[in-house]
Order: structure tokens, then C-alpha cells, then sequence
């Protein structure tokens, strides 16, 4: 009778080892599964189409998942004020993020590109805009950004410049003023009013009339907008502990992240 409950035993202890080194092996398994990689990036509308573009690659390449938040600068701005959870931060404007840098939002920003200001025109529109003193001329729809956007900010600034170095009058001035119909929160809203014949003309980057618009849009460039800095910084949330945020930043600034962006018409 012992000697048969001694076998039974044997045979039990057999058994749990051999379902113990199942289970240590398919924990083991587990464990050798890569790590799910992603990051939150808040960027300017502007940078749509390029950065989706280097969500793709950064994918295939470094296995991070790139979640987008494209809007206008100052709205993604105070999105982070509230607490709305990023881990990257790119701008079209350095007064943006030398504001969050101040806020003590983010910190060692990097510029990373640079753009230029132009006029897009709808191809149907039978206006003719030359120079910048024909963005007077009383027939003309103009569509601009809000002061509040980088890209009205940009435009604004031009504007006051030509005033202050007398290149117009101060009714050319308030003629252009009152020639805009509507400001937008984002360059992309300005650039589909002009291609949908909401306005004539529109203040955006030279990088926003591509190929998903260029059917309908014109570019004109004026040397007004040549001396203005269109620059993009970028920087990680300091309150982020996502370590896939810088490995963001680096692809982007590599040699593979700056052909992307030429590829899209941003200096790099």
C-alpha cells in the first residue's frame, strides 16, 4: 500500500515539473515580445501631409506608433496649458513655444524647418495680384489666418512693416484690411476657402499648395514676404516620460527626416 502511494506521488511531482517548465516557457515567450512603442505629437496644420509622411517611415522603421494632433499652433498651445495629454510639440512660430518655454511647458527646443509666406489664388478668379499694394484693389476676397495663427501673425507683421516703411499709404493699408473676408484658426482652413472659390486670395506657406490642391490654386510670390522668418521649433513636454518623444524629435531632424521635409518644400 505505501509502495503504491510512493509511485502515485513520483508521478504527481512528474507531472507539476512538467507543467511548471510549460508555463516558465510561455512566460518566457511573453516576455520576449516587443515592447508597443507610440507618441503623441501636437503640430502645426502646416506640417500635415510632411508629418504624416514621417509617422509612416518612423513606423516601419522604429516600430513607434505616431498619434497626430494637427491644429493651429495657438489652439494646441492652450490645449497643453489645460493639461491635454502630448509628448511633442511642434510650431509654425517661435513666439509660441518661447511661450511654453516661459510656462515651463518644454524646454530645449530645436528648429527644425523653414518656410515662406505666399498667396495662393483661386485659378477661376479673374483678379490679378502683381504686387502687394493690389491686395487694395476693392474687387478682391481675401482670406487670411487670424492674427491669433502663426500664418495671419506672419501676415500682419508684413503689413505693418509696409506701412511703417511708407511701400503703402494708409489707405491702401485699411483698403487690404477691410478686403479680408474671413480669418481662419489654421493655414489649411484659408488654403480650402480660396480652393472652393470662397475667396480670390489666400495668405499661407509655400507649402500648402500641393498636390492635393493644385488643380485649383495658383502661387504668387511677393517680395514683401521674403524677409519674414518663417521658422518650426520643436521640443518635448517636460511633464512627458515618454522616451519614444525624443526618439521623434532625432528621426525628424536625421538626413531621412530633412529629405522628407525638402520633399514636401520645407528648408531643412
Amino acid at each position: 500500500m505505501n509502495k503504491i502511494v510512493g509511485k502515485n506521488s513520483i508521478k504527481n511531482i512528474g507531472i507539476f515539473i512538467i507543467l511548471s517548465v510549460i508555463l516558465f516557457s510561455l512566460n518566457g515567450c511573453g516576455a520576449q515580445k516587443p515592447k508597443e512603442k507610440s507618441v503623441t505629437v501636437f503640430a502645426a496644420a502646416s506640417l500635415t501631409e510632411c508629418f504624416n509622411e514621417i509617422g509612416k517611415e518612423i513606423k516601419k522603421d522604429e516600430n513607434i506608433d505616431v498619434v497626430f494632433n494637427f491644429a493651429g499652433s495657438q489652439a494646441l498651445v492652450t490645449s497643453i496649458e489645460q493639461g491635454s495629454k502630448a509628448d511633442v510639440f511642434a510650431s509654425a512660430n517661435i513666439k509660441y513655444m518661447d511661450k511654453l518655454t516661459k510656462e515651463d511647458y518644454v524646454s530645449d527646443s530645436v528648429k527644425f524647418a523653414a518656410n515662406n509666406l505666399i498667396l495662393c489664388k483661386n485659378k477661376k478668379s479673374s483678379v490679378v495680384v502683381d504686387k502687394f499694394e493690389d491686395l487694395s484693389k476693392p474687387e478682391i476676397k481675401i482670406i487670411a489666418g487670424d492674427k491669433s495663427v502663426p500664418v495671419g501673425n506672419y501676415f500682419h507683421k508684413a503689413l505693418d512693416n509696409q506701412l511703417a516703411e511708407k511701400n503703402i499709404n494708409e489707405d491702401t493699408y485699411k483698403n487690404i484690411i477691410n478686403n479680408i473676408r474671413s480669418q481662419e484658426l489654421d493655414v489649411k482652413s484659408v488654403v480650402s476657402k480660396v480652393a472652393l472659390g470662397e475667396g480670390d486670395i489666400g495668405i499661407v506657406y509655400r507649402t500648402d499648395v500641393n498636390e492635393n490642391n493644385k488643380e485649383n490654386l495658383d502661387i504668387i510670390e511677393l517680395k514683401e514676404f521674403e524677409d519674414l522668418k518663417v521658422q518650426y521649433p520643436i521640443a518635448k513636454i517636460k511633464s512627458s516620460d515618454n522616451e519614444n518623444a525624443n526618439e521623434f524629435i532625432k528621426y525628424l531632424t536625421s538626413d531621412k527626416g530633412k529629405e522628407i521635409l525638402k520633399k514636401h518644400g520645407f528648408k531643412a
